[in-house]
């Protein structure tokens, strides 16, 4: 069921730019909880670390590709960075980059195999997402249960009928129809049955398979007075639409892509300048905690001494820059 009962959206005015964020999140999301149907090659604390939050951030909402420590969550400015690379078929590129990385040939044989990658993995998700005729909205309990689905299978006890208000486009659903729920779940039409009320249909449908839990129709017809009040139910008539879970999903498309990036892929996108001593699995920490880094001292008990955490780790990697990545370095303390 959706928040609010709107008439489902043309999958035809549907863009990249429109669910690659919320995509990305829910493929993280699903390998964090382990529901997720393939490996992509990302450890469970990584994965959590790029959804993670940051409460003191200023600018919640900014993907800015431009110089920078990107803003957390993480993954909002992934997503923007993977829009920007599938759209251009090429790696975002840094305006800085330390000079024994610029001369490396194997980080550029690197670069052109995460290309390829991008490539080939964008335009598969790039298809399946032309194949999407509607978009859907539905809330909780009820998107988790249609996730749940099987491959092609409908087995007793999942959620694969969705019913609905019979208002505008979703009188253009038909069997065959490809609808995106949630912006990141594709699921396919195999039927659409028509009937005068809820309660007519939860009759004649399977309550188990329109609201698993549910045990009687009465119940039922409760649960969907919170989305449609009476009047608008009489005078439209409801749908049961009968759906089942294709192999191709753009989640899965998404996860393969991050699979064969692995770490260094994905910190590339984030405008990582690595080095030989990066850490694979690094990331940027939240703004706050660099923030709070230049307000600690580093020795508060020498006398004097005004030096703090974050001075004394940029004073250690200033000069290893030729081309001034780290921009200029100067005072006292």
């Amino acid at each position: 069921m959706e928040t609010q009962a709107a008439s489902p959206g043309l999958g035809v005015s549907l863009q990249l730019k429109d669910c690659i964020e919320e995509l990305l999140r829910f493929t993280l999301s699903s390998s964090v909880n382990g529901t997720f149907e393939i490996d992509i090659a990302l450890s469970k604390d990584y994965c959590s670390a790029l959804l993670q939050d940051d409460p003191s951030n200023l600018f919640p909402n900014s993907t800015d590709l431009s110089e920078g420590v990107p803003s957390y969550p993480l993954y909002k400015h992934l997503a923007a960075s993977l829009y920007q690379a599938i759209s251009s078929e090429a790696l975002p590129r840094t305006e800085y980059k330390l000079a024994v990385m610029h001369e490396s040939s194997s980080l550029k044989q690197k670069e052109e195999e995460w290309t390829g990658v991008i490539r080939a993995k964008g335009s598969h998700l790039l298809n399946v997402l032309k194949s999407v005729d509607f978009e859907l909205h539905v809330q909780e309990p009820y998107f988790s249960l249609l996730r749940s689905i099987k491959y092609l299978v409908c087995a007793d006890g999942q959620k694969t009928i969705e019913g609905r208000c019979a208002v505008g486009h979703y009188n253009k659903i038909e069997p065959g129809a490809f609808i995106l729920f949630n912006k990141c779940l594709l699921l396919q039409v195999q039927d659409v049955h028509h009937y005068h009320s809820f309660r007519e249909m939860l009759e004649a449908e399977s309550l188990q398979e329109l609201l698993p839990g549910v045990d009687t129709v009465e119940e039922g017809v409760q649960v969907y007075r919170k989305f449609y009040p009476e009047e608008k139910e009489r005078s439209n008539g409801v749908l049961a639409i009968c759906v089942k879970k294709p192999v191709s999903q753009p989640s899965i498309c998404l996860g393969t892509m991050l699979s064969e990036l692995s770490y260094a892929g994905v910190q590339k996108l984030l405008g990582f300048v690595c080095t030989v001593g990066t850490v694979s699995e690094a990331l940027p920490p939240p703004a706050s905690t660099l923030i709070s880094s230049f307000l600690l001292p580093h020795n508060p008990n020498a006398k004097g001494s005004t030096l703090t955490d974050g001075a004394r780790a940029m004073s250690k990697h200033v000069n290893r820059s030729s081309d001034s990545y780290w921009g200029s370095f100067s005072g006292s303390g």
